[in-house]
């Protein structure tokens, strides 16, 4: 026996504590109701949350609007030659790396768990943008639910003073508490398995000195969001 294993059935062999605690509720109440669960009234609610605090929503139609959007915003907006990126497969756009690369962006999907991680976070430093895309998005909240994986790391969403996240409209759910019932049903994979769970809302944003609220000090300062219908 592992000393892990030694250890965890320690754990679980001793006294719980509580045990007059009542069981878990098997439905939970949202802290904010949404009248209307309908996907376009989930949008509406979800874009205006996320302008409400200072972030940006554009709505496209289909892979070849979503890969023009990225694209113009890269280019005219940030002038970005170089980006963090997630894997392609956890970005739902088909045909995104490929347009990326033949408009001359260079693309960098960090990876910080070999032998050249001091390297990489030298060289990727000044990188502008980093684009991704997400689990799932709160529309009550106008929050963004990202988590860890081989091939969607936590730098392309906290290094870079751009963040651009990509999402499908199927991925917004009413509220964190609806997306913590899908996840319970499901034997909350998303919970369980990575390393780190994000809930970013809005740009990052700070009031710690003298109350005057800064951004981008945490995190990045501009979040623009690509809502794939």
């Amino acid at each position: 026996m592992s000393s892990r294993e030694s250890i965890l059935n320690k754990l679980r062999a001793a006294r719980q504590p509580f045990p007059d605690a009542p069981p878990r509720p098997t439905v939970y109440r949202p802290m904010i109701a949404l009248d209307d669960p309908t996907p376009d009234a989930l949008l509406a609610r979800f874009s205006a949350e996320v302008e409400r605090l200072l972030g940006q929503v554009f709505v496209v139609k289909g892979d070849a609007a979503a890969r023009k959007k990225i694209l113009q915003l890269l280019s005219e907006q940030h002038h970005a030659e170089h980006i963090l990126a997630w894997d392609f497969a956890h970005i739902p756009v088909k045909g995104l790396r490929e347009a990326l690369e033949k408009a001359g962006i260079r693309i960098t999907v960090p990876a910080m768990h070999d032998e050249f991680r001091a390297e990489t976070i030298e060289a990727i430093r000044e990188v502008p943008v980093g684009l991704t895309g997400v689990d799932a998005a709160a529309a009550a909240t106008g929050t963004l639910i990202v988590s860890t994986a081989p091939g969607k790391g936590r730098l392309p969403t906290i290094l870079p003073p751009v963040h651009i996240a990509v999402l499908t409209l199927d991925q917004l759910v009413p509220h964190l508490e609806a997306w913590l019932a899908r996840e319970r049903a499901n034997d909350s994979p998303t919970l369980r398995d990575p390393a780190n769970v994000a809930l970013i809302t809005g740009p990052s944003r700070t009031g710690d000195i003298e109350m005057i609220m800064v951004k981008g000090v945490h995190g990045p300062g501009i979040l623009q969001i690509i809502v794939k219908r």
